[in-house]
Order: structure tokens, then C-alpha cells, then sequence
């Protein structure tokens, strides 16, 4: 899974998106830690690249407790379902996008337990792309999730699942516009084992209202 984002770099974000062509950024305030319901800036083909505003976390209804109707927003979803489940069957084939970011977090747990946060970044440059799936909800602005895969064995010592990562211009590029079900599902792989970076950070970023640098201050693990 993936529950928290860092998109503080304007720079390093800038820079990949030189990759694809588009040669515009707009500055924008510096977010260390970006949570669901947020909203994101995604890469979208449509006759051409475009760089749009989503809200992260695409709205499902559900039934709650006493029968009456219960909207939640999934942040993430999985490889394995994303072609048969009802919530994604539909938006899949046509509504893909890029979700630079230049890291996330995630906690390693023992027995339910918070042990550690880490934040997790590129081990090449400054940002990466995730691959995402949005839906355009008639009466809000459109919303995407993150499309997570099985951690590779570097993840797996933190958790077992990870953002699928398109590491290459090809592997972006086809992400957004290729249209054959088998080419896709081959992009949904976990990224090799020299791919990210693990930083222990502190507690703080453990609360989704704090943000600045905080978030990022490195600390000594826990020895296990």
C-alpha cells in the first residue's frame, strides 16, 4: 500500500517531466506530506500530454452498518485486480496517468505494531513516476489512486506491497497510451532491488496534518 506522499522537490519533479517532453512546472508549495483526499498533479495523454489536478483516492459507496450508503476513497489499487474488480474493470483501458512524486512513506510493523516510518526515494534523480488510474466523478473533480504491486525483496523488509514504478521515459510513455491488456499488465511489476532508497525518519511524519521538513529528518532505527 501506499498512504503518504512527498512532492517538495519542484526541481527534481521539473526535471522528469523534461523526460516527456513537457518543458512547464508551475511552482508549487512544497508538500511533504501529501494524504489521501489531497490533491495530486498527474501527467495525462489526451492528443497530447497534459498536466492535470486529481483528487487522490478514487470514491467507492458502500454499505455501512445499518444499511444506509457510505462513500470511502481508495488510495491505492492492486495489480491482480485491476482488470476484474468493478471498481477499476471500467477505468483501466482508457483512464491511465503519471503520478510524479519525489518519494513516499511507509512503516515497517511487528505484531500490528509501529516500529519504523521511512521515506523512500529514487536511487537515480530526484523524482519517479507512479503509475495511476482516475475516474471522473460527475459532480467533483476527477480522482486517481495509485496502482501498487508485490514488493520487491528491498520492500518486502518494510512491507509487502509497493507503487508500481515506471522507471523509464518507454515504460511512462506506454503506461499513458498503449491499449493492449497484455502491455500494460507487464508494466505492473515490482521495480528491481537497486531501485529506491530507504531513509528511517522520524514520528513525525506519522500524523498526516504535520508537513515541512520534519517529515524527512533522519533518524538511527531501532536495532532489531
Amino acid at each position: 500500500m501506499c498512504g503518504r506522499l512527498n512532492v517538495h522537490d519542484n526541481e527534481g519533479i521539473r526535471v522528469l517531466l523534461e523526460l516527456m517532453g513537457m518543458n512547464t512546472w508551475p511552482s508549487r508549495n512544497r508538500r511533504f506530506n501529501v494524504a489521501p483526499t489531497q490533491s495530486l498533479d498527474v501527467v495525462r495523454y489526451d492528443d497530447g500530454i497534459t498536466l492535470d489536478v486529481m483528487s487522490w483516492g478514487v470514491s467507492m459507496t458502500i454499505k455501512g452498518a445499518k444499511g444506509q450508503p457510505i462513500t470511502r476513497r481508495v488510495p491505492n489499487a492492486r495489480d491482480d485486480k485491476v482488470w476484474s474488480s468493478y471498481l477499476w474493470r471500467n477505468l483501466i483501458p482508457k483512464q491511465r496517468v503519471l503520478i510524479p512524486v519525489n518519494g513516499f512513506y511507509e512503516w515497517k510493523r511487528e505484531n500490528k505494531k509501529l516500529i519504523q516510518a521511512y521515506y523512500i526515494t529514487p536511487s537515480d534523480g530526484a523524482a519517479m513516476f507512479f503509475a495511476g488510474i482516475f475516474s471522473l466523478p460527475k459532480d467533483s473533480k476527477p480522482e486517481v489512486t495509485i496502482v501498487t504491486t508485490a514488493a520487491n525483496d528491498s520492500m518486502s523488509q518494510v512491507h509487502n506491497r509497493m507503487p508500481v514504478i515506471l522507471s523509464s521515459r518507454n515504460e511512462a510513455m506506454a503506461w499513458i497510451q498503449e491499449a493492449d491488456k497484455d502491455s500494460l499488465s507487464q508494466l505492473m511489476q515490482p521495480a528491481s532491488n537497486d531501485t529506491l532508497v530507504f531513509t528511517p525518519v522520524s514520528d513525525y511524519v506519522n500524523k498526516s496534518s504535520n508537513e515541512g521538513p520534519g517529515c524527512i529528518q533522519t533518524v538511527v532505527p531501532p536495532s532489531s
